[in-house]
């Protein structure tokens, strides 16, 4: 015989993710000490590549993914304009542009120091949604088809 003859409910609570709270102070922390040094030390490794001429794929690409954060911080209005961005992205362009030797003029490389030292300054006052949504559109503009550029093959 059945204990009971009521039917059984058809509600069932469900669990509570007893830290959702740190996630979202997560987000809304400033990036760590921790993490602003190992990026720094990475943008700093790669620079000093370049200017040894001696620069792997992986280092370009930090430069490159530095210049980027630091844009869309200043398209989000984060951050504001000074021209190192484009004076770093220039800089890039003109040593990557260069056949048979990467040498790198001092003003290339004082272009990137200076992006180097605008980027941790960048990156003191960020937190980590901030980083993240910043990020995400990054990545949102690289698949864009309207970015895509036809470059003039060099000389």
């Amino acid at each position: 015989m059945p204990r009971s003859s009521r039917p059984r409910k058809a509600y069932r609570p469900r669990g509570v993710h007893p830290q959702a709270h740190l996630v979202a102070i997560h987000g809304a922390a400033r990036l760590s000490i921790d993490d602003r040094t190992i990026w720094a030390l990475e943008l700093d490794a790669a620079i000093t590549a370049v200017g040894r001429g001696e620069a792997t794929v992986e280092q370009w690409d930090a430069i490159f993914a530095a210049a980027a954060l630091a844009e869309q911080l200043v398209i989000d209005r984060l951050a504001t304009d000074s021209g190192v961005v484009a004076a770093a992205q220039e800089a890039c362009r003109a040593i990557l542009s260069r056949s048979g030797t990467r040498a790198v003029r001092s003003a290339e490389l004082a272009a990137l120091r200076a992006l180097q030292a605008d980027w941790i300054d960048l990156l003191d006052g960020l937190t980590h949604s901030q980083k993240f949504q910043a990020e995400e559109r990054i990545a949102l503009r690289k698949q864009s088809p309207h970015n895509i550029k036809v470059r003039k093959p060099c000389p």
